[in-house]
């Protein structure tokens, strides 16, 4: 897996970092990633993506969209944009849009995950 960050040059800056994406990929199984074989940390604003999430999977490339967004919600929208694709959960094509009952039981699935990665994240800043 290749973790790549745009540079910025204006604020807002990215929350999240390179270490960050590769503790939440050391607490995934590889078979979940797919295809995948590229994590970018987007330049792009989500807010100018026309995009429903600030993560999706596009072709072999997770798009992460983080600048100016909580790091916590990116590692969770991470977390299920590898999840939708793991576990085949089909969704509206119109901007990789979950509904309700999808988003639940991704936020499930995922929830030990997430729980773990944020105790990893949070141990680094006090290390």
């Amino acid at each position: 897996m290749k973790i790549i960050t745009d540079k910025i040059n204006t604020l807002p800056n990215h929350s999240i970092s390179r270490k960050e994406v590769q503790i939440i990929l050391d607490n995934v199984t590889h078979e979940k990633f797919g295809i995948a074989k590229v994590f970018k940390i987007s330049a792009q604003l989500f807010e100018n993506s026309n995009w429903e999430r600030p993560v999706i999977m596009n072709g072999s490339t997770y798009n992460i969209l983080s600048r100016g967004l909580e790091k916590d919600f990116v590692i969770r929208e991470l977390l299920i944009e590898i999840y939708v694709n793991a576990t085949n959960i089909h969704y509206s094509m119109k901007s990789h849009k979950l509904n309700a009952d999808q988003r639940k039981k991704l936020e499930e699935i995922i929830s030990p995950i997430y729980q773990k990665v944020i105790g990893e994240i949070k141990s680094l800043k006090t290390n």
